[in-house]
């Protein structure tokens, strides 16, 4: 069985145990927090893929630096991985969790393209029109990319939005073409 779906299967399953429990909200704040942490600190990984580190000190390791930040539920839900040898698979299971979270909230993930951050209100009117557009909620999430000279690009789900200046420039002299 392929890393992809074990992933899925217990995503789902923590999941459906926190909607259970009534802690949807803070099992997916956890979640958000351990994915960032795994995929930030390269380590963590290693020590994790490890096998000569034993499986008590993977769980000394998961309470010390979660313990203190994320709920009960969450908690024990890592030390179920760390016994079940899954917890090589974290940083999967929490991008599959937030997947399962945004599906079951109505929520569109939509990456934003920048050459440097905009401010606040930008970002919201953006929002706003994306929320529009796709009749639902939209999480925007900003990427800075120094390639792009001037205005954005965004991407949602199969959908892509160039309204950069170097496509604007490629399209006018399409259009001079044509003329000719």
């Amino acid at each position: 069985m392929s890393n992809q779906i074990i992933s899925a299967r217990y995503a789902q399953s923590f999941f459906d145990l926190a909607k259970e429990e009534n802690l949807l909200q803070e099992a997916k704040d956890d979640m958000s927090l351990i994915g960032r942490t795994c995929e930030e600190n390269k380590i963590l990984d290693a020590i994790f893929n490890n096998p000569n580190v034993t499986t008590g000190k993977k769980r000394g390791i998961v309470r010390d630096l979660f313990a203190p930040k994320v709920n009960n539920l969450t908690l024990q839900f890592l030390l179920l991985l760390i016994d079940k040898r899954r917890v090589v698979l974290l940083r999967d299971i929490a991008q599959q969790f937030g997947n399962i979270y945004n599906q079951y909230k109505g929520i569109k993930v939509a990456l934003l393209i920048t050459a440097k951050p905009i401010d606040k209100a930008l970002k919201e009117k953006i929002r706003a029109q994306l929320a529009g557009f796709f009749f639902c909620s939209i999480d925007l999430q900003e990427k800075i990319d120094t390639s792009v000279l001037g205005g954005f690009k965004v991407m949602i789900e199969d959908k892509y939005y160039d309204a950069t200046l170097a496509n604007q420039l490629t399209e006018l002299r399409k259009s001079f073409a044509h003329t000719k």
